[in-house]
């Protein structure tokens, strides 16, 4: 369909990408997944990715002229499973069997080692427009709570979410970025992947984390 050229329309757009750690095998740990070992960075790699996944059409930049309003960022992190199962030979077994392990991950212990032990910056140009430590951004996402083994980085509903003062623009073909940095490095970076204690570094998935600029979109009207 033909663009009407100089008219331009404005939607409530989100733009989305997430990290993510497969189950599939050969199973890795959460910090085998980052391709550097203290900063994950979003909207840079989306070749790929499901729709799921991200909602960019292109690394780094709008597509076409388009033009974005940030309003606000959010973090979100889906659950995570509460027992992992691995492969063991038994004793006097000849081949390996799948067993469940028994311990625990602490769903709650292992959000707060993302959400406290990391900072957020959201990146346009070179220049940084916001940055804080995660907890600041809560996800307004989730499960309702109620469930016991549910734990959630912040309340599920979408009112509660941080919101910049004041608009952050994101101009055509200008490159822009979400980092999570870990200063201080992972945690659990020094455990091994099938280590009994399990913290943020060495967990295995399923698990995502999204990072979601809520804001308007202006493009050519078509």
């Amino acid at each position: 369909m033909a663009k009407m050229q100089g008219v331009k329309e404005k939607l409530h757009a989100p733009l989305y990408d997430a990290f993510h750690v497969s189950d599939k095998e050969p199973k890795k740990a959460f910090k085998e997944f980052m391709t550097d070992p203290r900063v994950i960075r979003f909207f840079v790699d989306v070749q790929g990715k499901t729709r799921l996944e991200t909602n960019m059409q292109a690394a780094g930049v709008l597509p076409s002229l388009n033009t974005f309003e940030a309003r606000a960022l959010r973090v979100i992190v889906s659950n995570l499973r509460i027992a992992e199962k691995k492969r063991v030979t038994p004793k006097g077994a000849g081949a390996p069997v799948e067993i469940e392990n028994q311990a625990l991950v602490s769903e709650s212990e292992i959000l707060a080692d993302l959400i406290y032990n990391s900072v957020t910056s959201l990146i346009v140009g070179e220049k940084t427009m916001i940055e804080m430590p995660t907890f600041w951004f809560p996800s307004g996402a989730g499960i309702s709570p109620g469930f016991p083994t549910v734990s959630n980085h912040g309340e599920p509903d979408p009112t509660a979410t941080f919101r910049f003062a004041e608009p952050v623009f994101i101009e055509p073909q200008q490159n822009f970025r979400v980092e999570i940095a870990f200063p201080q490095g992972v945690p659990g970076s020094e455990l091994a992947a099938d280590s009994p204690e399990k913290r943020l570094a060495n967990i295995f998935g399923p698990l995502r984390i999204w990072v979601v600029l809520d804001g308007y979109l202006t493009r050519d009207v078509q």
